[in-house]
């Protein structure tokens, strides 16, 4: 079952944002926090975007891709959640629109698949596992002199 794609919060977009810039990890929770003090947490992000891109376009990418990542049910709520978690800053990484394009459709980071082929791949081995075997008749079949 597909889950919707969920909203990723500012603060998340921040902290990636800012891993991404070189940020020691125990600095970034602090400056998530104290931004609200100085500026917004839009006007935050959009400068060290800014910074890392300049004017290129750019596009919140989930690493792995949602589709590909494991679905789990909580057994009390019956709530389904990805694994790992949809806006867990460190399975999410910005990259130019073209960059995501392409390891979203073309190819993978490095040598890797897509994801869209990483997905079907996985989909066509689901659907071969739940596939009935082929029953081979019980009689054998008649030879070619036989048709003649």
């Amino acid at each position: 079952m597909r889950l919707p794609r969920p909203y990723v919060p500012l603060g998340v977009r921040l902290s990636v944002a800012l891993r991404q810039l070189g940020t020691p990890p125990s600095d970034i929770a602090r400056l998530v926090e104290t931004t609200s003090r100085n500026r917004t947490l839009d006007a935050n992000l959009y400068w060290v975007l800014k910074k890392l891109f300049n004017t290129e376009l750019y596009h919140l990418d989930h690493d792995p891709a949602l589709e590909n990542r494991l679905q789990v049910k909580n057994t009390r709520t019956g709530k389904i959640r990805y694994v790992p978690d949809a806006n867990d800053p460190r399975s999410l990484i910005y990259r130019t629109k073209e960059d995501h394009r392409l390891k979203t459709l073309v190819r993978g980071d490095g040598a890797q698949l897509s994801d869209a082929a990483i997905a079907r791949k996985r989909k066509r081995k689901e659907r071969k596992a739940t596939r009935p075997k082929y029953n081979w008749p019980s009689r054998p079949l008649q030879s070619r002199s036989s048709f003649r």
